[in-house]
């Protein structure tokens, strides 16, 4: 088989057996790729279109053009990213005739089927450029309807967030449509530019941009919230003294109700603001955050203030660089009484504000538009299931070699999840599909909570993040009494009209256990415990193979039984859930002989089908099969653990120390580079009957995060079998 790289390249060649500078790589390479960039936050308008529960959007224009008459057209225009040239799916639902042209050019029509069937989903295989990509949708109304849902087709592991086009628009999120227009205004040549002006455009778009004439002659809290009386709002601005040394900053205004004002987090001003009242303060150079609270008297929201230096006034910016909005300030209300809480926790993004049973977030001063967050990262800040045990591998590494960089940034990786995640399941309510955080607060199946939980969990001693608790609750309790069983308490998949109804998976045993085990300690509550041993004891009926004594992926209860493939990831998966099991399990459990015995038959199996190279192969019994990254690190990381901790029999002890250090020795020169990529780690699967699946689609890409995590928790394994081997020589 072809190597992944030159041996000349292999980090093997750089380092040799120094396996701490190997970890050090790999960790400092998987974070310069994917540096610890904050989310993204934008304005966003309730006037256009929401999505649905299944990730797109529904453009339903019958109800935003109720006055358009039948064969009357209207266009629907987005911007949607790609960091990089290639393929993706969208998906379209059909009200009536509709056309898609992407990048000004013609994608798709929908044809006299798709038309009348709203029902009827049509997958769309388009290819994106790289960085902004237009996407125009003509649509014409019938009697059948107006519009239709577009979106992504894959919604959980891909989802879509389309942005507005126009310089006026510039930064706001959610597409723009246009006034229902008589004729086709624009031919496949002359489709609007998404740089240009919205104003040169030749029609109107929604939703609008600025008040009417009536709410413009209002302030911008009576606008906002309506003119009621005895309420609270917070006002959130930045300013910028750009002088060299310290000035004085002077208010004057006016309010009917009482107004307080904290500077950077501490109060300038507390009372009713008269125009004959000037309070001023130091200013020092450089960004200042500046909070408003102002409480409406009984007349209303009736306020005025100005701040000054030298006479002139001071400018304000929109506050942590919310996107999409020229307006200077954010609103918050309209509340029943103040926040009883620090000016600090106030001036938040990534927190819900409750008073009583009502919910609050921050506002821009334009029509119904409110602030969201977005995730344009690739991985940072994203929840899924392979970053998981990325993050666990990478924690651990910080841990080993005492590099507080490399801890801080898989714990900041968490928190920024769990921090964010009720502000995420309102943001599902309101706007029916949340912009961040989509698997975790969908929530189900075992792939949206088990993974990521776990490293949740492994990082509260360093994180002591206030928010886990909350989480892990819920997880622990999708689990409990949410996730699918079969009778004897084995998880599996109904997931009904999908490719995996009705299977059980080898990779759910990962996907559930280490989180059990984790939060057994968490709790003291045994049951999870318990309930980890279960699984072991329930999946090893249906997915072992005897005669290799390893297991199959999947048993597919459509068919009543095994696929009988041993797919390594698969099979690695399951050695390596069990070792978190074992290490936790106390010795008098009942349940511990069996897994010590299940434990060893599959370590003899593993080690009998070790390939030549000291790698393992993608399909275990089929050495034609590529060699495969992340099978090869879980079973030197159960192996390792298994003579260091005392589980494996005396007499395969010496075999399976040599399989370690064949299979790491292998890792270093055939699967990691000189520059710290990962080679050679199986994409995310789905599973088949026949091996040619995985051998030939199921190709091995470089720095999969099913694969870099689990590298490093190999070699920590590793090394940590060799110092505990030298220690014990020692004492001989």
């Amino acid at each position: 088989m072809k190597p992944y790289f030159d041996e000349q390249e292999s980090i093997y060649t750089k380092l040799y057996d120094r396996t701490d500078e190997i970890l050090e790589t790999v960790a400092n390479a998987y974070i310069g790729r994917n540096p610890a960039l904050p989310f993204e936050f934008r304005s966003f308008s309730r006037e256009g279109f929401l999505k649905n529960n299944n990730g797109r959007y529904n453009m339903n224009l019958e109800e935003k053009l109720p006055e358009a008459k039948l064969g009357q057209y209207a266009y629907v225009f987005g911007l949607l990213w790609s960091n990089h040239d290639g393929w993706t799916d969208f998906g379209l639902n059909c009200y009536g005739p509709a056309a898609v042209y992407l990048n000004r050019e013609f994608l798709y029509r929908a044809d006299i089927n798709e038309e009348v069937n709203p029902n009827m989903k049509k997958g769309i295989h388009a290819k994106l450029q790289k960085g902004w990509n237009s996407v125009c949708i003509k649509f014409v109304k019938t009697a059948s309807g107006f519009g239709g849902v577009f979106g992504t087709l894959h919604t959980k592991w891909n989802p879509m967030e389309f942005m507005s086009p126009f310089q006026e628009r510039k930064g706001q999120a959610g597409w723009i449509y246009s006034d229902a227009m008589d004729a086709d205004s624009f031919s496949e040549t002359e489709l609007p530019d998404y740089t240009g002006l919205e104003t040169l455009s030749g029609m109107g778009w929604y939703p609008a941009l600025s008040w009417d004439a009536e709410k413009m002659k209002l302030n911008p809290c009576a606008r906002i919230f309506g003119n009621t009386p005895r309420k609270v709002a917070y006002l959130w601005s930045e300013l910028r003294h750009s002088g060299v040394g310290s000035t004085m900053c002077r208010l004057k205004g006016s309010s009917t109700g009482s107004l307080r004002m904290w500077l950077d987090g501490h109060m300038v001003f507390a009372g009713a603001l008269k125009p004959s009242d000037i309070a001023e303060f130091k200013l020092d150079p450089g960004k200042h955050e500046v909070l408003v609270e102002l409480c409406a008297s009984e007349n209303g929201w009736e306020y005025g203030f100005d701040f000054t230096v030298d006479g002139e006034s001071v400018a304000f910016s929109i506050p942590r660089g919310v996107k999409g909005s020229c307006e200077p300030w954010l609103y918050l209300g309209p509340l029943d009484k103040p926040l009883e809480e620090s000016a600090d926790s106030i001036c938040s993004l990534y927190r819900l504000f409750e008073q009583g049973d009502s919910q609050f977030f921050w506002r821009v001063d334009r029509p119904d538009t409110w602030v969201r967050p977005y995730l344009d990262n690739v991985l940072f800040a994203k929840w899924n299931y392979p970053l998981g045990v990325t993050l666990y591998g990478l924690l651990q590494t910080g841990r080993l070699l005492q590099k507080r960089g490399i801890l801080d940034y898989a714990v900041n990786h968490i928190t920024e999840c769990t921090r964010i995640y009720q502000y995420a399941k309102w943001d599902a309510e309101q706007y029916g599909y949340p912009s961040v955080n989509n698997q975790l607060v969908e929530m189900d199946m075992l792939d949206d909570c088990g993974s990521f939980g776990s490293a949740v969990l492994e990082a509260y001693s360093d994180s002591q993040d206030p928010h886990t608790p909350y989480v892990v609750e819920q997880i622990a309790n999708h689990m409990e009494y949410k996730q699918e069983r079969l009778e004897d308490g084995a998880f599996y998949r109904i997931c009904m009209n999908s490719f995996q109804e009705n299977t059980l998976w080898a990779d759910d045993l990962y996907m559930s256990t280490p989180f059990l085990v984790r939060y057994y300690k968490l709790t003291g509550d045994a049951k999870y415990l318990d309930d980890a041993a279960r699984q072991f004891i329930q999946f090893k009926k249906y997915l072992f193979i005897p005669e290799f004594k390893i297991m199959s992926h999947v048993f597919d209860f459509k068919h009543n039984k095994a696929t009988n493939v041993p797919w390594g990831r698969g099979n690695g998966w399951v050695f390596f859930s069990l070792s978190e099991l074992l290490e936790v399990m106390p010795e008098t459990h009942a349940e511990r002989k069996h897994l010590l015995a299940f434990y060893n038959e599959l370590a003899e199996g593993y080690m009998a089908l070790q390939g030549e190279s000291g790698l393992w192969h993608q399909v275990l019994t089929h050495p034609d099969s590529y060699e495969e990254t992340s099978c090869t690190s879980m079973f030197v990381y159960g192996l390792s653990r298994g003579v260091r901790l005392g589980w494996i029999r005396e007499d395969m002890k010496s075999k399976a120390v040599t399989a370690v250090n064949r299979g790491w020795e292998a890792l270093t020169k055939y699967g990691i580079d000189r520059f710290g990529n990962v080679h050679g780690v199986c994409r995310g699967s789905r599973y088949s009957f026949t091996p040619d699946y995985y051998k030939i689609e199921l190709n091995a890409v470089t720095n999969d995060t099913h694969g870099i995590g689990i590298v490093l928790l190999a070699g920590i394994e590793t090394g940590k079998l060799s110092e505990w081997l030298k220690q014990k020589s020692e004492l001989r």
